[in-house]
Order: C-alpha cells, then sequence, then structure tokens
C-alpha cells in the first residue's frame, strides 16, 4: 500500500513537472519577445500569446492521453487501469476544449494584425499556411470521436462502432503533431524547447509501442494461449477456460484482469476486458462472461482450440494491497468474477472472509457450488452470504445490501479490509453506506472498468 502510494506521488510529480515546464517556458518566451511583453500589450498580441498556451496545453494534453490509455505498466501498478481510463475519458472532452481554443484565439490575434475579417484569415491560414490544413482534418477528428463518446455513454451507438472510430484519433493525433512542427511558433523559433518536445514524443511513442503491442505479442509468442473449454453457469453466464504453454510464468494474480482478443472469425476485430474467475494455479486461466451486449453473446459460440491474444494482466484490485487480516468480499450480481479469485487467494493466506453476494433470485447466483465448496475447505475462514431482491420464498437474506444489513452481517467493520465489485448502481450505494458507518475510504477497494 505505501509503496502504491509513493509510485502515484512520483506519477503525479511528474506530470507536474512537465506542466511546469511548458507553462514556464510560455511565459518567460512570451514575457521577453522580440516585441516585447505580449501578455501586456495589444490585444492582437494577447490573443497570440494564450492562443499558443492552449495549443501548448492540448499538445501535452495529447502526450498524457495516450500515455492514460496505454496501458503502460509503470502507471497502471500505481492507479489501476480502470481509474487511468476514466480520468482518460474526462479529460478527453477538455482537451476538446483547448484542441478549439487555440485555433480560435490564433486566428482572431493575426486577423487583428492583417486587418481582415476573422473568416478570411481563416481561410488564408488553409490556403498558405503549411500543416493547417491537415491540422484542421485532424480537429475534426478528434471532435467528431468526442461525440461519438458522448452518444456510446447515451447507448445511442454501439460500443464496437465507437471503438472503432476511436482509432481514428491515432491519426489526428498524427496530423496535430505535423502541425505543431511545422508551424507552431515556440516549436521553431526555440531550438531548445524543440528538442525538448522530440524527447517527450519519443518517450510516449517507446511506452505506446512497447505495453500495447510489444508486450502482448511476446506474450503470445511465449505462452501460446488457447481456447480449452467453453462451460455454461448460472445466470447466462459462460466461463472460458484459457490454456497455454509455460503458463507458470505469466505472471497475473487474483483480482486483475486481462484484455483479450479470440482470434476466431467474429471476434477477432474486438478485444475486451474479462476478470480472472478463479485463482490463477499455474494450469489455466478462466474468464466467466455474462452475456450482456452483441459480443458476450457470441461467447458461448467459441470453440476450444481458438487462439487467444491477452494484454495483460492489469488492475491494482489485488490482495497485495490488504493490510488487514480480516476481509469483507462485497459482490453484486457478475462482480463476483474478480472476488470469486480473491476469495480463494485471501483463504489461502489464512486471512478471514465473509463474502456478501447479492443478486436478483436464486437462479443468478454465479459459482454457488464453487462458493459452498470453497466454504466447507476453508476451514472456517471463509462464510458465504447471499442476498436476494426479488425472491420473497428465500429462506436467507432478502432485500439489498444496504447499511443496516452490513452492520449486522459484518459487525466488525472497522478492523477489515473491504473489496467492492458489480454493478454501478450497487456500488454507488454501498460506498455511502459504509461512509455511513464509518469506514475510511482507504479501506476500500473496488474495481470497474470499461475501455
Amino acid at each position: 500500500m505505501v509503496r502504491s502510494v509513493w509510485k502515484r506521488c512520483a506519477c503525479w510529480v511528474l506530470a507536474g513537472v512537465q506542466l511546469l515546464i511548458v507553462a514556464g517556458l510560455w511565459l518567460w518566451f512570451h514575457t521577453h519577445h522580440p516585441l516585447g511583453n505580449l501578455l501586456a500589450g495589444d490585444d492582437d498580441g494577447k490573443l497570440l500569446a494564450w492562443g499558443r498556451l492552449a495549443g501548448l496545453l492540448a499538445a501535452l494534453g495529447i502526450l498524457s492521453q495516450l500515455m492514460l490509455i496505454g496501458r503502460v505498466k509503470w502507471i497502471e501498478r500505481a492507479f489501476g487501469l480502470d481509474r487511468l481510463t476514466r480520468l482518460h475519458h474526462a479529460l478527453g472532452f477538455a482537451l476538446v476544449l483547448l484542441l478549439l481554443l487555440h485555433p480560435a484565439l490564433v486566428t482572431a490575434g493575426h486577423a487583428l494584425q492583417a486587418d481582415v475579417g476573422y473568416w478570411a484569415q481563416a481561410a488564408d491560414f488553409c490556403r498558405t499556411w503549411r500543416g493547417l490544413l491537415t491540422a484542421v482534418i485532424g480537429l475534426g477528428l478528434m471532435a467528431l470521436a468526442s461525440v461519438f463518446s458522448l452518444l456510446v455513454l447515451f447507448k445511442r451507438v454501439r460500443y464496437e462502432f465507437w471503438y472503432a472510430t476511436h482509432l481514428t484519433l491515432y491519426a489526428a493525433f498524427a496530423l496535430v503533431f505535423l502541425h505543431q512542427v511545422v508551424s507552431g511558433s515556440d516549436f521553431t523559433d526555440h531550438p531548445a524547447f524543440r528538442y525538448y518536445w522530440y524527447a517527450l514524443y519519443a518517450f510516449v511513442l517507446a511506452n505506446l509501442l512497447t505495453y500495447r503491442f510489444v508486450r502482448p505479442l511476446r506474450a503470445f509468442v511465449r505462452h501460446r494461449f488457447v481456447v480449452t473449454e467453453v462451460v455454461p453457469e448460472a445466470g447466462d453466464v459462460t466461463s472460458v477456460t484459457i490454456g497455454g504453454k509455460d503458463l507458470p510464468a505469466f505472471r497475473i494474480e487474483a483480482g486483475q484482469f486481462m484484455i483479450v482478443r479470440f482470434l476466431a472469425k467474429g471476434f477477432r476485430w474486438e478485444a475486451h476486458p474479462f476478470s480472472l474467475s478463479c485463482y490463477p494455479d499455474g494450469r489455466r486461466l478462466r474468464l466467466s462472461v455474462k452475456r450482456l451486449g452483441d459480443f458476450t453473446r457470441r461467447i458461448p459460440a467459441l470453440k476450444p482450440g481458438t487462439p487467444v491474444l491477452i494484454d495483460g494482466p492489469h488492475g491494482v484490485f489485488t490482495a497485495r494491497n490488504c493490510v488487514s487480516g480480516n476481509v469483507l468480499l462485497i459482490a453484486g450480481g457478475i462482480g463476483i468474477t474478480p472476488l470469486r479469485a480473491l476469495a480463494e487467494d485471501f483463504v489461502a493466506r489464512g486471512c478471514g472472509v465473509t463474502l456478501i453476494y447479492g443478486n436478483r433470485t436464486s437462479g443468478a447466483i454465479v459459482f454457488r457450488s464453487e462458493l459452498d465448496d470453497l466454504a466447507a475447505r476453508s476451514s472456517g475462514r471463509l462464510s458465504v452470504v447471499h442476498v436476494l431482491s426479488d425472491e420473497p420464498g428465500w429462506p436467507g437474506e432478502k432485500g439489498r445490501v444496504d447499511r443496516d444489513r452490513l452492520a449486522r452481517l459484518a459487525p466488525d467493520l472497522a478492523a477489515r479490509e473491504i473489496y467492492l465489485c458489480g454493478p454501478p448502481a450497487m456500488m454507488k450505494g454501498v460506498h455511502a453506506a459504509l461512509a455511513s458507518l464509518g469506514v475510511p475510504a482507504a479501506r476500500i477497494h473496488d474495481e470497474r472498468f470499461a475501455l
């Protein structure tokens, strides 16, 4: 836990230093400009100066976005890929605003200098300035990707279509990069600053190529991952078992997830994240997938022998972050998958474990017999409590996982480390309940991911 905090601090410091360098040099260049202090001069100079800052911050933001979504291991181990992905989504919209602000301010500044209209100046840029037209195309691609990101949030377009359009952002970033190289005055007029940017681009590109492409391909060549078994489970869930060569050398922990691409017709163009649903014993990797969309509905049709490309493992939702000998696991629906693996891991470590598993009906309980068997073999270290919300005849706990039920089923909450995974609404409610019971946020671990 302490190491993770230090890693996070180091990453934030590194990001802050880059921001200070870019903003500081921009301030120096524009307050010591050959034409004087542009920030204190005429309106055209101010517009140009602030427009250039927006452009520099946008370029830095693009590089940051690539690092956030690049599955860069040394960053991912500090924050977890689910949190990096959420930050990537949030910053994406702010980045588009900077990218729109940059041409608006710069065009207005040059229009004032040349004493022409705004749109006349914009047309002149596209006709005569090197790299401007390609930058406009790149900006259009980014704006389009942002629109589709909003639509997918409101379920207006399919995830698969959004993902395909999102890939065009790589081309958009390249077009914007060319504009900075050939037209950016901060870039072209200051050799040291230019080499600093070259170094940043090279650093980001090296990380992106290494972690997005080289490592998954190297793991595939070494381990030859392949589907060995496809088994139906309860509640429209299908378990896919993956085997391969030298699996003990594939380092993955209970609670982590992998981004998998099944190399078969109808699957190979999509990659999705799935958690391990059993303890990684060095002989097999098991994923359990609920039928929720077009891709997951096709999972039962997978055939044994299908090659699998694995990107991972990812995630910090592991026993490594536990500092207590007693653990409370809270699952909802298909959120049981990482907690099923963690329950086995914690029992093996000698921890006392209570698993509270919420579902609508008994027919939706996944791994029911496995959990019963694991509890029976745990020498009393694991207890499993099922909570059903829509089955009045259920003899056990009925209702939802709320504040009163948590206090009753786990009266020693203050002494436990808590792991939580389930639907967003359920997780929000449990977080609120735990907070009202005085559980510190640092003792609550959760997993929420969508790429």
